[in-house]
């Protein structure tokens, strides 16, 4: 499994998605390690028609970090959302995230239906519901931070006037349950994305390709 926060190699997609997700019987169960490849290569082959390319592989690499937060065969969407969102703020580019939202509810429902029904000896339970609006608030209220953190960049502040900072650049972004992408395109203009040179080639690409688009 990829570390939190460090995505999949695009050479492991590229290969996942180029298989076949094996119909197993009722009596027959795939191994532990085998969870996440099996989920992803389900996620592939169900979300082809739903999702455009590019919201397709974003939502795709955030299914992975997900499916690591299981524990004790339990995923809690409530409690794992958030902090994913957290870990990768400083990892991907804004446009990440629009496109996150833009494929949430496809990628929610998919992960509601299908993990429980992973062959597995014993079955993972899902718990826990994020609307595409609360999803939304929780992305502008990172994008806010992270826009924060930028502008106080090696400057010494306290804690009131850095909150009082991040609450207006909020109100500027987020209005009326809608993300202002405009907004957001203006603020992170002059702060392109520091990408970690440990990534393998491919993640690199998609990450520039992220920013551009």
């Amino acid at each position: 499994m990829p570390k939190q926060g460090q995505f999949a190699k695009s050479s492991r997609l590229k290969q996942l998605n180029q298989f076949k997700v094996k119909k197993h019987s009722h009596q027959s169960a795939i191994d532990d390690n085998q969870f996440v490849d099996y989920v992803v290569l389900r996620f592939n082959l169900t979300s082809k028609k739903k999702l455009a390319k590019k919201i397709q592989e974003s939502n795709q690499r955030f299914l992975i970090e997900i499916l690591d937060t299981c524990q004790e065969q339990r995923l809690d969407l409530e409690s794992a959302i958030p902090d994913l969102l957290k870990k990768l703020n400083s990892r991907v580019p804004w446009q990440f995230y629009r496109q996150l939202i833009d494929g949430w509810e496809d990628l929610q429902h998919f992960i509601q239906r299908e993990v429980p029904s992973v062959p597995l000896k014993q079955q993972i339970l899902v718990s826990g519901t994020i609307s595409k609006e609360e999803l939304t608030k929780m992305i502008a209220e990172e994008l806010a931070t992270k826009a924060t953190a930028m502008t106080f960049l090696n400057r010494p502040i306290n804690n009131q006037i850095r909150e009082l900072t991040r609450q207006r650049l909020l109100q500027t972004i987020y209005k009326n349950g809608q993300i202002n992408w405009q907004q957001i395109a203006i603020l992170f203009k002059p702060f392109p994305l520091a990408i970690d040179p440990g990534l393998d080639q491919g993640t690199k690409e998609w990450l520039m390709a992220l920013e551009k688009s």
